[in-house]
């Protein structure tokens, strides 16, 4: 590969030791970045003209389940056990490979597209090796950098059958691909076991699936939301006294996790991933990014599910900053009003002549709008195994970076380029976008040929999967 000079642009790059840089270049050689800085001489580079454009790491998705991607905009109004009866137990059994493997590419595609180039891809409809392989070939043909989580299936045990909680993660699967297609660390698609977790196993199985992710070098990861019915009453508090929980671990939700148990998470270096998008529908705990924060851990967010949110980072970053400042802003009111009601709405309009005589009642934001893209880039790739990779526009890390338009309507005269990213961009302003030193999105276009007749092959997939299927509560 040839060396690549972005030249001119408003280079975020997130790392602290570089800062940002108005005017800033970029030298790539090959997929590594090789120099960050103000005129960059490199004559026999190719140039791509950043000017009017923000430059900046690629935007990381630390969760995803691309496998539910034709099945966008189903979920709109379900509560409770709606997910798991609609998609787990009805839908789910009737993907064949051919529908995980189109929905997960139009997934990873999609992702591109809005500026992500890093994505952990949560595969937990996998019944057969058939259904792995596609989703891993899939990542592969799309291009994307990826972790790929192998699951487990969650369908209710026919008589005689085990339920699935007392089941151990399948090591035979996990030796297959370890030993095979994804035995490198090094490669684009990584894999990760995806486990079942304190929430929905038992310890023994727990115990089984935290060793055997240690015993093939892979991160494990678990969905987990702390509620006093999860199998594992002392969650990760009886992990951690068994040497299981370390860095090698990531953990998704844990809204109802209490402080005590997730200060044990955070002093472990286990990482917290939020799903604010999804979490501020379906749960009365806010997502844990700020409590994260605040006991000195890393907070990582991602998209989770796309059958009721849009898989946009920049849609993310915004949910999880306005819903945390939302639920620090009613902390706030409520220790001003020490001893006083607190419910809600109602307590802060009547209190607000405590705290001055008009305007916002807040004298100052909880969480910076800096420390969000954070969340979205560095933390991220930390959650998943990367940050030595990439998160950052740091020299000697892979050349995984986009460039955002400042042009269009909704984000000419964005002043400060932290608050356009965060406020105001969105995918169509993403105008280009590399992964490993090679540009996979140029001017606003992503080079993916037959894009056409996938399109058309996720939406007949999703017809199929769909027919004669109930799968929302909604009047007509």
């Amino acid at each position: 590969m040839k060396k690549i000079l972005i030249k001119n642009g408003y280079v975020l790059s997130l790392d602290p030791a570089i800062g940002d840089i108005a005017g800033g270049d970029i030298l790539i050689d090959g997929d590594r970045i090789v120099c960050v800085s103000a005129d960059i001489d490199a004559a026999d580079a190719e140039v791509i003209d950043a000017e009017g454009h923000i430059v900046m790491p690629g935007l990381i998705n630390a969760h995803i389940h691309t496998w539910q991607t034709a099945l966008r905009g189903i979920g709109g109004d379900w509560a409770g056990s709606d997910y798991f009866t609609y998609m787990h137990s009805t839908l789910a059994p009737r993907f064949t490979p051919e529908d995980t493997w189109i929905a997960t590419l139009v997934g990873a595609l999609a992702q591109m597209n809005s500026g992500v180039t890093t994505i952990f891809d949560w595969c937990h409809n996998n019944s057969t090796p058939a259904h792995s392989d596609a989703a891993v070939d899939a990542l592969i043909v799309s291009g994307i950098r990826a972790v790929f989580g192998h699951g487990t299936v969650k369908s209710k045990p026919k008589p005689g059958q085990p339920h699935f909680s007392e089941v151990p993660h399948p090591v035979s699967e996990i030796e297959r691909l370890r030993r095979g297609r994804l035995g490198s660390d090094d490669s684009l698609v990584t894999l990760a076991m995806a486990i079942l977790g304190p929430d929905y196993s038992t310890l023994d199985v727990c115990r089984h699936d935290f060793r055997a992710a240690r015993e093939f070098g892979v991160l494990s990861t678990a969905h987990v939301w702390g509620r006093p019915n999860r199998l594992v009453p002392d969650g990760y508090k009886t992990i951690a006294a068994e040497g299981l929980l370390g860095p090698d671990h990531n953990l998704v939700h844990g809204n109802y996790i209490e402080d005590e148990e997730l200060q044990v998470i955070v002093d472990h270096g286990a990482s917290v991933t939020s799903t604010a998008q999804v979490e501020l529908c379906f749960h009365v705990q806010p997502p844990l990014s700020g409590r994260v924060w605040r006991m000195g851990g890393a907070p990582s967010i991602g998209v989770d599910s796309e059958v009721a949110a849009r898989g946009d980072m920049f849609n993310v970053m915004r949910s999880a900053l306005l819903g945390q400042r939302l639920f620090d802003n009613q902390e706030t009111v409520r220790r001003i009003n020490d001893g006083e009601s607190r419910s809600g709405i109602d307590h802060v309009n009547k209190n607000l002549r405590v705290i001055g005589t008009g305007g916002s009642p807040i004298p100052e934001v909880s969480v910076p709008t800096r420390e969000v893209i954070n969340w979205a880039t560095r933390n991220n790739a930390r959650a998943m195994g990367l940050d030595d990779q990439v998160g950052s526009l740091t020299p000697g890390k892979r050349a995984d970076l986009i460039l955002v338009r400042r042009d269009n309507l909704h984000m000419v005269s964005a002043q400060d380029p932290v608050d356009a990213i965060v406020y105001y961009a969105q995918s169509d302003d993403v105008d280009t976008v590399m992964i490993a030193g090679r540009v996979v999105k140029r001017e606003g276009r992503l080079e993916f040929a037959d894009l056409d007749k996938r399109k058309r092959e996720l939406v007949a997939s999703a017809d199929r999967l769909l027919n004669g299927v109930q799968t929302t509560k909604r009047a007509s």
